[in-house]
């Protein structure tokens, strides 16, 4: 259960400690416990709010991935068991093998309490100050099929029609396009 849902249920329990109190006779024993009762859900309320949230780790989307995989089939202390026992552990990207060793402690975290998804890094080809690379034209609709399409970088969503995520290939058409690789946060 989450802060938030935990909230949601002492909220509850505070109004229908309100509802008894206000249904009993005044200065009855009733009434008044009801009252106390309502009073401890108010200062449990009141505590719970100071609680921090939990930080949530970002993980590799591989391991994400997995995770998502086996919550609801296993409970949550044996997703982790479940990762390390799959058929296809082995087959786990290297860097997501190497992040688990680096990261002890993180995998188990972001099973109990949730995750972040790391993100990766994508590559575009800035022509100039003012432009970047978009894609070759489509050889079905044009006639000269090599002449590259370029996007303004007034818009940042534009700029996102060529990511690669392998920084070789973005090299590759910088080359032939005379631009330059940068690196592009999604």
């Amino acid at each position: 259960m989450d802060k938030q849902k935990c909230l949601e249920i002492l909220n509850q329990k505070i109004d229908e400690a309100q509802e008894e109190t206000d249904r009993s006779p005044e200065g009855s024993s009733y009434g008044t416990l009801m009252l106390g009762r309502k009073q401890a859900f108010s200062d449990v309320r009141g505590l719970l709010k100071t609680l921090d949230e939990p930080e949530k780790p970002e993980i590799p989307a591989e391991l994400a991935k997995k995770i998502e995989n086996f919550k609801g089939k296993v409970t949550d202390d044996y997703i982790i068991y479940s990762i390390f026992l799959d058929d296809e552990y082995d087959n786990l990207n290297k860097d997501t093998h190497q992040w688990i060793k680096d990261n002890p402690g993180k995998l188990s975290r972001a099973v109990v309490n949730g995750y972040i998804i790391e993100k990766q890094p994508a590559w575009v080809v800035r022509i100039n100050e003012k432009l970047y690379f978009c894609r070759f034209t489509d050889k079905y609709f044009e006639k000269d099929s090599d002449a590259p399409t370029y996007i303004e970088s007034g818009n940042p969503s534009l700029i996102k029609k060529f990511t690669n995520k392998d920084k070789a290939k973005a090299e590759a058409v910088a080359t032939l396009v005379d631009g330059e690789v940068e690196e592009w946060s999604e």
